[in-house]
This record gives structure tokens, sequence and C-alpha cells, in this order.
């Protein structure tokens, strides 16, 4: 019995480790979304510059998802996992103590680094932990749900520090960022390298490009970052901007834009939840495009009703925008960022998922600065663009990459 529970704990742990990161990563993306408005009061900028805040986590984890895929794939997951949590400690700490807004940027190019890394290592690196015990896309799904917690944690914490501190809120949710990674740095000290790792890795960065580019890898590769290119797009939209346009909908204060984020993105955490329970009976592909098509119909009608000046009542907002979040955490949340690391083969898989990323991470800066100049026109137009880019997200998904990923079918 005793031998069966240290099984069961030692079996929990690199899940635990990867969960808890992942949760760290995605609070540190969301914390500039409930700390620009009292930036802008504070700092004094323009509605643009909150445009290039959202975009510099982007533009970092772009950077961070290109190199680290292959320096895991050549030196192994540990070692670099070791290092990325650092950057949310540093940038959380600068940022809070920012003055000026290039300071904040460069801080915020920093989370980036830091997220990009983790979304690819945190990912390969589990996917080989559970192949290799039999297991495969529930336990990785259930790793994308404390991504949604930890944006849904982002926004309560700018809930609450903007009753007690006003103006100066902001300043509270960056140190926050700062202190959450100190636990999952503690216990990363103590997960090992990935077998299969061990086993297959290629000792020649110019061997692992020249894998990567047969023709079965480089055509993986396209079909799993167009989907999450598009996805992104109006994914980090969405995230980045939901605050600023619950102002417009629903009240003025950073109190009640807060709150209702909070009440918008808790609708994710019932659809990750379905999505752990049904992905290994329905398939990627059925969640995927039914996650597409039904995010882009609400966005689609609240962007049309806002675009021809309906008056469109404070729950009837939430309710549309909250359905949107539902079904992209239903669907392609989840899909997008776990194929690639189940699918490549262990020699190329932190090459494939750091390709995968930097190319959603493109569509995430695409959607931001596209929705950022849009917005500034009516938030209708803006919604209605993302809508566009989730039903051609469901058009590639079901006729040009009808890809299907089943057990038996797992790169192990």
């Amino acid at each position: 019995m005793k031998l069966q529970n240290r099984a069961r704990k030692n079996d929990l742990f690199p899940l635990t480790v990867a969960s808890l990161s992942i949760l760290v990563a995605s609070y540190n993306i969301a914390t500039i979304s409930v700390a620009v408005n009292p930036l802008e009061s504070y700092m004094k900028f323009s509605g643009i510059y909150v445009t290039y805040l959202a975009s510099a986590v982007l533009i970092g984890a772009m950077f961070g998802a290109a190199f680290s895929g292959i320096v895991s794939d050549r030196f192994g997951r540990i070692g670099i996992l070791a290092f990325d949590l650092l950057t949310f400690v540093a940038a959380g700490i600068g940022s809070a103590f920012s003055s000026e807004f290039y300071e904040l940027f460069i801080f915020r190019l920093l989370v980036g680094i830091g997220v990009g890394i983790d979304y690819v290592v945190i990912f390969a690196y589990l996917s080989e932990i559970e192949a290799s015990a039999g297991r495969h896309g529930a336990r990785l799904a259930l790793v994308m749900f404390f991504a949604n917690f930890g944006i849904l944690l982002a926004y309560a914490a700018g809930a609450i520090f903007s009753v007690y501190f006003g103006a100066n809120s902001w300043r509270y949710v960056f140190i926050t960022g700062a202190l959450f990674p100190i636990a999952p740095i503690i216990l990363r000290l103590r997960i090992q390298e990935s077998d299969e790792w061990k086993k297959f890795h290629i000792q020649s960065v110019r061997t692992i490009f020249r894998k990567f580019l047969e023709k079965k890898n480089s055509k993986d590769a396209l079909k799993f970052s167009l989907p999450w290119f598009l996805y992104q797009i109006s994914d980090q939209s969405l995230t980045l901007f939901l605050p600023i346009l619950l102002v417009s909908l629903i009240g003025n204060s950073f109190y009640s834009a807060d709150t209702g984020s909070v009440i918008v993105k808790f609708f994710t955490i019932p659809a990750s939840l379905i999505t752990v329970v049904l992905i290994s009976r329905v398939g990627r592909k059925f969640l995927q495009s039914s996650g597409f098509f039904f995010r882009s119909i609400m966005l689609g009608i609240l962007g049309f009703l806002l675009a021809w000046n309906v008056t469109v009542p404070s729950y009837m907002s939430v309710l549309l925008l909250g359905g949107a979040f539902f079904f992209g955490a239903l669907g392609p949340d989840k899909t997008t960022v776990i194929s690639p690391a189940e699918s490549f083969s262990t020699s190329v898989r932190g090459t494939g998922q750091g390709v995968s990323e930097m190319f959603g991470r493109m569509g995430g800066l695409t959607g931001v600065i596209a929705y950022g100049y849009l917005r500034l026109l009516t938030p209708g137009v803006g919604l209605i663009f993302l809508s566009l880019t989730c039903a051609l997200g469901f058009i590639m998904t079901v006729v040009f990459f009808g890809w299907k990923i089943e057990k038996d079918q797992i790169s192990q």
C-alpha cells in the first residue's frame, strides 16, 4: 500500500508542477489587462500605447518559443525549465516599480520570453512523461485548465486591488506576478529529465533542423501552426482587452470592468473541465472545429449589434462574451497547444512545439494590433474581425486540416 501511494504521488508530481507553471505564466500574461486602465491615468498615455503594451508580451513570447524548442531538444527539458520562471520574478518586480511607459514595455517583453519558453517546454516535457505511462490528451488538457484559471485569477486580483488601492492597484497586480512563481520554482528543483528525451535526443542542432524539415514534420508544423495562429488572434485580443471592452459596455469604473471580466472568464472553467472529460472520447478535430464555429457565432452577434448601434443590455454583453470564452476553452484553446506536443517525435518535439507556438504568438500579436486599432473606431468592428478569424479557423480545421489525433497515432 505504501508503495502504491508513493507511486501515485510520483505519478502526479510532474502534472502538478506543469499545472502550477502554466497557471503562473497565464497570470502574468493577463496582468496587463487589469493594470492598463489605472496605468492610463497614472502614466498619461493614449489608446495606441495600450496596444503596444498588450503586444509586448506576445513579441517576447515569439522569441521565447523560437529558441526554447530547439534548445530543449538539444540540451534537455530540465535546464531551460529551471530558468524561465525567474523571468516572471524579475519582470514582475520591475513592472511594479516602473515609472514610465518604456520601462514597463521592456519588462513586459521579459514576461513574454518566459511565457514562450514555458508553453513550449512544459508541454513537450509532460507529453513525454504521459506517453511513457500510456496516458494522453486528458492530462495535457487539464494543465491548460490552469491557464484559464490563471487568467481568471488575474482578473479577480485586479478587481480586489482596485477596491483597496485605487489608482495604484496596477503595482500590486504586477508584484503578485513576481511572488506566484516562487512555489513552482522550488518544485521544479525536484523534477527529473524525461526518459524519452534521454533515449531519443539528437546531439546536433544542425541534425535537429534537418530532421524537422523532413516532409512529414514540416507538413505537421503547418497543420498545427495555422489553427493556432488563427485562434490566438481572437484569444489574445479578448484576454488583453476584455476589461477595457467591458468599460464601454457595462460601466466606467475599473472595479465594474474587472468584476465583469471575472464573470466572463469564469465561463472557461466548466468548459475546460468538459474538455478534459471529452477529449479522448470525441477527438481533437471535433472539439477544435466546434469551438471555432460557436465562438465565431457569439462574437459575430455581439459585433453586429454594436456596429449597428443597437443598445445591448449589460447582461447580454456578458453572456455573449462569456459564450465566446466558453467555446474557445471547450476546443481550440486546448487542442492547438497540446496537439503538436503529442504528435511530433521526441527528437524534434520541442522544435515542433516551438515553431507552432511562435506562429500562435504571431497570431496573437496580429490580433492585438488589429483589434487595438479597430476598437478605436467601434468595439463592434473589432469583434466582427475576430469573428471572421474564428470562422476561418473552423474552415481550415474541417476542410483543409482534417487531422484527428488518437491514442494509436501519438508518437512515443
